[in-house]
């Protein structure tokens, strides 16, 4: 007797048991790629910045605020534009192949920084324009080095990293939710962490110890990995037909309507403003990461040590990552979040210790190797079901990317802020106290970020219980707009 096998749908997507295996391993392929090539960018550059002697407050402006900026201004149009797009290859992977060889052509220039920075330097019109600014503010332009022509080109490059990874950052995500079926987005959400960490414990262990010795090889082979594995994803995922997308304000098009709908439906409702005020101040949280390199070089490890910290790191978030994301499934994302930020206001001060106690670094070594296992990756896992379970269960699924792109621009709003104050903040510090005391006061700045989020976690607990709860939440949206939740889109729950 035959049987029909068992099918699962996302959209108008049918998938067999095996083609939804096919699914993930490209997925998850595609993560093992962009993750590797991420990486590079925010490890290697604070160390290359620190080489050339740049200020704390300038790495902190171009690898936080400017990114951040632009992640404020430009990713609300792309995620909005993404989501009402429609094409015969999809409305999500367009926008990844657009911006891949800008991108490529960014990573293998930054591989060159240094022989682009001579170029500068003989280049007779921005001598002169050096010349100028020195004139105008000689106290922070001082003579055109060659330092300072790499400093400049670098942060050029990054910049411009930055805006193409933008187009990337924001639709990769969105794409699961189109094309992975509802029941199991939560499984493949902490089987897509589990790659991430391992592709970071991967980086951590082998590569990053050599970011000085083999900087150039590093850039042009995660140039090469992004071009040929990440784009092998895009040509065999393949995206379903969506559902004409709903009417803007008063059913008209254009710039002001599309404005007008996205303030209303994002910004006006209490609901989710809950969701942003902990995004936000998670972001504060995030802008100590830029330092933290440089962090454990002042208290004397090794590369090799913090790479070793960082791949142990990964491997328990590996190993526990899939558990955390059955008690999301089991318990809700927001229960499993707050208990997460909870138990980083205990996790982050950690490093005041060692204003206090300086053992030998073998010691600090091993300190903190216990306090990651034990504690640091457990509760990095319970946070990051924040983004996107959490976001999965409260914001309307129709409009996915748009609300993706509120909580995305607000926290990049929040970057802006805390990337530039999280400069000055070391700064001083390191000027009345030293340098150790200042990174080790890090932990202070992001407990204080950690228990805002739970504050604002708990607000939006309450009302998601007033919206229905774990029974029959229904994701808020004005009165008006309801109009624009039919012609093909599933109920908002």
């Amino acid at each position: 007797m035959n049987s029909t096998p068992q099918t699962y749908q996302a959209g108008t997507l049918t998938y067999t048991k095996g083609a939804l295996v096919i699914l993930f391993f490209w997925l998850l392929w595609g993560d093992f790629c962009f993750v590797l090539m991420e990486a590079v960018v925010p490890s290697l550059i604070p160390v290359k910045f620190g080489d050339l002697g740049a200020p704390k407050t300038l790495i902190g402006m171009f690898m936080i605020s400017v990114p951040n900026i632009m992640t404020m201004v430009f990713n609300p149009i792309i995620s909005v534009r993404s989501d009402r797009y429609r094409s015969r290859w999809g409305r999500r992977i367009p926008f990844v192949m657009v911006t891949m060889p800008f991108l490529v052509l960014c990573l293998v220039a930054l591989g060159f920084v240094e022989e682009i920075g001579a170029w500068l330097r003989g280049m007779g019109w921005v001598d002169h324009a050096w010349a100028w600014l020195h004139q105008l503010a000689p106290d922070y332009f001082h003579e055109f080095s060659p330092a300072a022509a790499v400093l400049i080109a670098m942060c050029l490059l990054v910049t411009l990293f930055g805006f193409f990874n933008l187009f990337v950052n924001s639709v990769f995500w969105y794409l699961f939710n189109d094309v992975v079926p509802e029941q199991f987005l939560a499984r493949f959400i902490s089987w897509f962490r589990v790659v991430g960490y391992g592709a970071m414990a991967l980086y951590n262990l082998f590569i990053l110890q050599h970011a000085r010795s083999h900087y150039t090889e590093i850039f042009i082979s995660a140039a090469i990995l992004y071009l040929a594995g990440f784009g092998l994803m895009c040509y065999k995922v393949r995206e379903g037909k969506y559902p004409p997308p709903p009417p803007l304000d008063g059913g008209k098009s254009g710039l002001i309507p599309a404005i007008k709908t996205y303030a209303k439906e994002c910004m006006g409702i209490k609901h989710y403003w809950f969701v942003f005020f902990a995004v936000m101040s998670i972001a504060f949280t995030a802008a100590t990461w830029t330092f933290s390199l440089l962090y454990q070089q002042e208290l004397g490890l090794s590369l090799k040590q913090v790479g070793i910290l960082s791949t142990v790191g990964g491997f328990t978030s590996m190993a526990i990552m899939p558990f955390i994301g059955w008690l999301a499934d089991k318990f809700h994302p927001i229960r499993v979040v707050a208990a997460g930020l909870f138990l980083q206001l205990f996790v982050a001060p950690v490093g005041i210790l060692w204003i206090f106690w300086r053992p030998d670094p073998q010691i600090i070594f091993y300190v903190q190797l216990g306090v990651g296992i034990c504690l640091g990756a457990p509760a990095g896992c319970l946070v990051a079901m924040m983004d996107p379970p959490l976001y999965m269960r409260i914001f309307p699924r129709s409009r996915y990317g748009q609300f993706c792109s509120a909580g995305a621009m607000l926290r990049a709003f929040a970057l802006i802020i805390a990337g530039t104050l999280i400069g000055v903040y070391l700064d001083l510090l390191t000027k009345f106290f030293g340098q150790r005391v200042a990174y080790c006061c890090m932990g202070l700045w992001s407990a204080l970020a950690y228990g805002i989020a739970l504050i604002a976690l708990i607000a939006l607990y309450r009302s998601w219980q007033k919206q229905g709860g774990d029974r029959d939440y229904v994701a808020p949206l004005p009165p008006e707009t309801d109009a624009g939740r039919m012609r093909g889109y599933s109920p908002e729950k």
